[in-house]
């Protein structure tokens, strides 16, 4: 079996020997280890991309509709919601439910906050699976509401407020009336019933959420709307097309994927330019194992003499010096792919770097190891490899046998 394929017998020799010159030893070790822990960043990266995409798509998706339907007059309800249910088989449909949303100001104690709040079923918030903390009060199930509206806070715009459970807060709509005498903003009170946490800074910061059949007996929104949620949130932008052949001129129609399109071009952008950065770190890693290679060539010129005057060819030598450029290589990559898997593995279990919550929509580094991406990198990594191997093995197939033999 040796014979068969001597030239991989014979590169093993010269990798593993313990023989061979010190020095050109030290090198092929860094060498080694400069792949490995390239590959190794490689994967780390590549993980905590993937896992914080993943992170903010599951945020996106569980307190965003997939689909948003907004029209000019509540009539058109049913006529929206009939269109919806004929285009969009009922398999596919989760969940379908009208909404509205407003701009305003939250007043408590003579401090104002910036709010958006948006009117939906109050009761529909407890079956959400979303939210981190969610406090509701038992006045939430109250079916008439004569005096002050219920409202649903973020903890972050409530802790601004200074308000808790039961606290009285104003709001002044930027929707209000013009008058001869100017513009005078509709005023509306509010009584808080809950506080929730969905640990993404935006929403728990300036989002609440009213009664949308207590809103509508004491005051009319600028626009009304519908909210899908599908059973598979990336068919969303097809149905999304199909809804506006049907609706076009009596609504506007967004899906969550054109309306987060900024957001996840740019996490695909960074993902991109990282790989890319990381990848140039795997080459440069790799001239440390061509250099390696040139000193093992070097130190090698009388065996390539004996060998080739013994009726090996050079494309035979060629093999011998390319599988021991080869064998580092692959050692490198090996190696630098199980020390990532078991960092990201660490990082999974133990979350250790703890993340800004105002800039962060996770509290903990995000990691999750994609198939497709180790499969990449690896690949990417060999093909460096191989290309980098070729270099000295036709170095060392170009040696004439005579002139090393009468060279000494």
């Amino acid at each position: 079996m040796v014979f068969k394929n001597w030239q991989l017998w014979l590169a093993l020799k010269y990798v593993f020997s313990p023989k061979r010159e010190r020095f050109t030893g030290v090198i092929s070790l860094i060498a080694v280890l400069g792949v490995c822990l390239s590959v190794c960043a490689l994967t780390v990266v590549s993980a905590v991309m993937t896992g914080f995409k993943d992170a903010v798509l599951e945020k996106v998706l569980g307190f965003n509709p997939h689909i948003s339907i907004a029209f000019a007059e509540k009539d058109l309800t049913p006529y929206v919601i009939k269109t919806v249910k004929e285009v969009i088989p009922e398999k596919e449909l989760k969940n379908i439910s009208p909404f509205f949303q407003l701009q305003g100001l939250a007043i408590y104690m003579g401090s104002p906050q910036a709010i958006v709040l948006k009117g939906i079923d109050l009761l529909q918030l407890k079956k959400e699976k979303n939210f981190e903390h969610l406090e509701l009060s038992p006045d939430i199930k109250k079916t008439h509401w004569d005096k002050d509206l219920p409202l649903v806070l973020g903890e972050k715009l409530a802790d601004r407020l200074g308000v808790r459970l039961g606290s009285r807060v104003k709001l002044l709509s930027v929707e209000g009336i013009y008058t001869i005498f100017g513009f005078f903003p509709r005023v509306l009170a509010f009584r808080v019933v809950g506080i929730f946490r969905t640990g993404v800074y935006d929403y728990d910061e300036s989002i609440g959420f009213t009664s949308y059949k207590a809103f509508l007996k004491k005051a009319k929104p600028s626009y009304y709307g519908i909210e899908l949620k599908l059973k598979d949130p990336f068919k969303a932008h097809f149905y999304k097309e199909r809804l506006s052949k049907r609706l076009k001129g009596v609504a506007s129609i967004i899906d969550w994927q054109e309306w987060n399109r900024n957001l996840f071009t740019a996490l695909k952008l960074e993902k991109t330019g990282l790989f890319v950065i990381l990848t140039l770190m795997v080459v440069v890693s790799l001239f440390t194992i061509v250099a390696a290679m040139v000193m093992l060539v070097n130190e090698k010129k009388v065996d390539i003499a004996i060998i080739k005057a013994m009726g090996a060819t050079s494309r035979d030598v060629l093999k011998v010096f390319f599988y021991c450029g080869f064998i580092l290589s692959f050692i490198g990559v090996v190696l630098g792919t199980g020390l990532g898997l078991a960092m990201c593995e660490f990082l999974s279990k133990v979350p250790v770097v703890k993340l800004p919550s105002d800039v962060y929509p996770v509290e903990y580094l995000p990691v999750k190891v994609a198939l497709s991406d180790l499969c990449f990198i690896v690949f990417t990594s060999m093909l460096i490899s191989i290309l980098a191997c070729l270099y000295p093995a036709k170095k060392a197939a170009k040696f004439y046998p005579a002139e090393i033999l009468r060279q000494g």
